[in-house]
């Protein structure tokens, strides 16, 4: 039975490798996932962020409007709020939600935060959340963020840092050992480490002339019954399997996750279910 049960494993196409991101406005107009994900950091972001009137306030990879609409409304209409990000049908949803909610403090902007169209010395306070891991040149962003800032202004970010779903990423590098992919061990080992840590990421306020004054960590669980039920989950399809894939070869796609979705599947057996830790980082800096 062991035997027929590993060569369906090894030699079916799991559906999950089929899937391709295509953005559309419908696409963006449907999507909760998002949310989902990023409230634990949007809640931590909220919880500590200072809140004083008549600011310029600039939120970095707005996306769809989370948490810069909440922020907005927050602070009231004293304060003037912005928020960038590339993904122009994102960037409609989050207009939208302007409209709905009726909220007249927040303007969008198409653009990158690598490149900001706001005046040197110009904002009062920049946030992000979970940003910071999606810029293709971080210090470009941080070093932008230090020239747009006003003296005594303040860069609010919120991360997922080193230790993210260590326990996938154990049974992953479980999986690539029994398999003998060496070189993909090596890329692993990268994918994961360019979360950063308190440390580095402190590294990149000093390099841009921002002086880290206050930091929180925290966590939270996302449970799932087992690898299957992971791996199939439409927010992972999304956000991580692309990054997964390009750790192996394509012709080893299917040798590989047809294994991992098996090693997951036993872990969480072994396990009552397969329960992955998400350590947060809330960090704060001023020019």
């Amino acid at each position: 039975m062991r035997s027929l049960f590993h060569f369906w494993y090894i030699y079916v196409m799991p559906h999950f490798l089929e899937y391709q991101f295509t953005d559309s406005p419908e696409f963006v107009a449907t999507f909760d996932e998002l949310p989902l994900w990023s409230a634990p950091f949007g809640l931590m972001l909220l919880k500590h962020v200072e809140l004083k009137p008549d600011m310029t306030v600039l939120d970095i990879g707005s996306g769809a409007g989370f948490p810069l609409i909440e922020l907005a409304q927050r602070l009231g209409n004293s304060c003037k709020c912005y928020g960038i990000d590339p993904w122009k049908n994102a960037n409609e949803r989050a207009k939208q939600k302007l409209k709905n909610y009726e909220v007249e403090n927040v303007e969008i902007v198409d653009g990158s935060a690598a490149e900001l169209s706001f005046e040197d010395n110009s904002v009062d306070l920049i946030v992000s959340n979970l940003g910071i891991n999606n810029f293709d040149d971080p210090a470009a962003v941080f070093k932008e963020c230090g020239r747009v800032l006003k003296p005594g202004g303040k860069l609010c970010l919120t991360t997922n840092v080193d230790g993210h779903w260590a326990e996938f990423y154990g049974v992953f590098e479980q999986t690539l050992k029994e398999l003998q992919m060496n070189e993909a061990l090596e890329k692993l080992d990268i994918h994961q480490r360019h979360r950063g840590s308190e440390g580095s990421i402190s590294g990149l306020f000093l390099v841009a002339g921002l002086r880290v004054t206050r930091y929180f960590e925290d966590s939270f669980d996302m449970r799932f019954l087992d690898g299957t039920a992971l791996l199939n989950h439409s927010f992972i399809k999304l956000g991580w399997l692309a990054g997964w894939k390009d750790i192996v070869e394509v012709e080893e796609h299917e040798k590989v996750f047809s294994a991992l979705e098996k090693n997951l599947n036993e872990y969480a057996q072994a396990n009552g279910e397969l329960r992955l830790t998400v350590p947060m980082l809330y960090i704060e800096g001023v020019k």
